[in-house]
């Protein structure tokens, strides 16, 4: 691993930047309610792209995608040609939409949105979906809090020096190691620039780091495979791993195959209703940069994504026997990078995980404030006042998950597996489906929060459907069906649509 006082101050000036743009954004966005929690809708199409990019990527693009590239050899391309797919779905048929209807009905949220295109004036489907959100997105928070700690451990970056000085401050009030500063210092860095900025500082801020894990993952992966010898010397370690099929699964039959190709296009089917993604779409300045939004977010998708599964295959050719294949893009870093160089790429793995943290923490308590409290109770408050209330939530739900997260408690990431799936299973189909069935209405949505999450907690949990095929696709599908029917079951009124 890389040592050494650069690596640690180049992540220090990193951290000092988002702390810098939170400030900047309690500046401009902090003088009312809509503001913070929509920055006034007003975001153009390079922050809303990015930002909605970076925050539906955690950790995963940067040492998941680049580990499965080296595990799996090139049959790793289907998971990032599923999840370009997903961004392509959204560019074409999603944002635009989105932007209109939710301009129309003056929607701020998701649910919001929901609520007042399916006339649910009983509230029933804000209830219940914004449970959902505050529920999954919850233990996300605490995943990526603990994914930070980690990532400072495994990695090194906080100088031995530094630990046991401040171990020996607090003496035995509680263990000082660099997993729990790495937690500590994750939470406290996003929760403060969420509670100086609001939604304005959390969209600026994942903008920042998803250029810094494009610039990451465009050029690293080319300097891979120089390393590695070229594409003719990768190929051969490919060959010898048997790992050097695109359309088969080495070890696997037929439709071993056809299941894991298929599971991995899966995975772009949860971009359609991904709370904290569309919530950049309803917040975009207007339809016309909404679009360029899109395609912006598309090409990042692109180069990102296919650029992590090159990194993994060609460290594959450079380090073949790394017990661990997350290590790949931490190894090749500590080997090849100046630690300057390394502290930037530390940087990115950390911005991965912040930015995914910082939209879901952001919009969790969004959801309970503004979702259930506000709406529900109809109280007239002052929107001060609210942004004073949204931001003691922030405060309390990133202690919570502090907590729980320096308790390194790992049933967590069990439960987390379920997290993109079961939301993806649930408001995706609901999205497409208001914006594109006239007949849809409150009671097949209220189908689809039900059937989704239903569907990937059973399908997960049985062995032999989960060995396969991933649960959000039978999630998926089958929550768009009883959408569809439970619709034309209840009523017969059209809507009219924006598309």
């Amino acid at each position: 691993m890389v040592h050494g006082g650069a690596v640690f101050l180049t992540f220090v000036v990193y951290l000092i930047a988002l702390l810098i743009i939170g400030y900047i954004g309690d500046k401009k966005f902090s003088k009312s309610y809509e503001d913070f929690v929509a920055a006034g809708k007003s975001l153009g199409a390079i922050v809303t792209a990015l930002s909605a990019a970076a925050s539906s990527e955690s950790a995963w693009v940067m040492l998941g995608l680049s580990g499965l590239g080296y595990k799996m050899g090139l049959a790793a391309y289907w998971a990032a040609i599923g999840c370009v797919l997903g961004f392509g779905v959204n560019w074409l048929f999603v944002i635009a939409p989105v932007r209109r209807l939710s301009g129309k009905l003056k929607s701020l949220t998701l649910a919001d949105m929901i609520e007042d295109s399916l006339e649910d004036r009983k509230k029933i489907l804000r209830i219940i979906g914004s449970l959902i959100i505050v529920f999954f997105m919850g233990a996300y928070v605490v995943s990526q809090f603990i994914g930070a700690g980690k990532t400072f451990q495994g990695m090194e970056i906080i100088p031995q020096s530094m630990v046991n000085s401040l171990q020996h401050l607090v003496g035995n009030a509680f263990t000082v190691n660099e997993y729990t500063l790495g937690v500590l210092i994750g939470a406290i860095i996003i929760g403060a620039y969420i509670l100086m900025g609001g939604y304005a500082a959390v969209c600026w801020t994942d903008a920042l780091q998803g250029f810094l894990m494009a610039f990451i993952l465009i050029i690293l992966p080319i300097y891979a495979v120089f390393q590695a010898g070229g594409v003719s010397n990768i190929m051969a370690a490919l060959k010898s791993a048997n790992i050097d099929t695109f359309w088969t699964i080495h070890g696997a039959t037929l439709w071993g195959s056809i299941g894991f190709i298929l599971g991995q296009l899966g995975i772009g089917l949860g971009y359609q209703g991904m709370p904290h993604v569309v919530v950049r779409y309803i917040t975009v300045k207007d339809e016309e940069e909404g679009k360029r939004a899109g395609l912006i977010a598309t090409l990042w998708a692109f180069f990102v994504l296919f650029g992590s599964v090159t990194l993994g295959i060609a460290a594959r050719a450079i380090f073949p026997n790394l017990p661990d294949p997350e290590q790949a893009l931490p190894k090749f870093t500590a080997q090849f990078l100046h630690p300057v160089l390394a502290g930037i790429v530390l940087s990115a793995i950390t911005a991965a995980i912040m930015s995914t943290a910082d939209s879901q923490l952001m919009y969790a308590a969004t959801a309970l404030v503004n979702d259930l409290w506000l709406k529900i109770t109809k109280k007239d408050i002052d929107r001060k006042k609210l942004v004073v209330i949204t931001r003691l939530v922030i405060v309390a739900m990133t202690l919570i998950a502090l907590i729980i997260a320096l308790e390194n408690v790992k049933v967590i990431y069990t439960f987390v597996l379920y997290a993109w799936g079961a939301l993806g299973a649930a408001f995706s189909p609901l999205v497409l489906l208001i914006l594109y069935d006239k007949r849809f209405n409150k009671w097949g949505a209220l189908a689809n929060l039900i059937v989704g999450p239903v569907v990937v907690i059973i399908w997960k949990n049985v062995p032999a459907l989960s060995s396969a095929l991933y649960e959000l696709i039978p999630g998926f599908f089958l929550s768009l069906i009883a959408g569809i029917v439970v619709s034309r079951l209840t009523g017969k009124k059209e809507r009219e649509l924006v598309v």
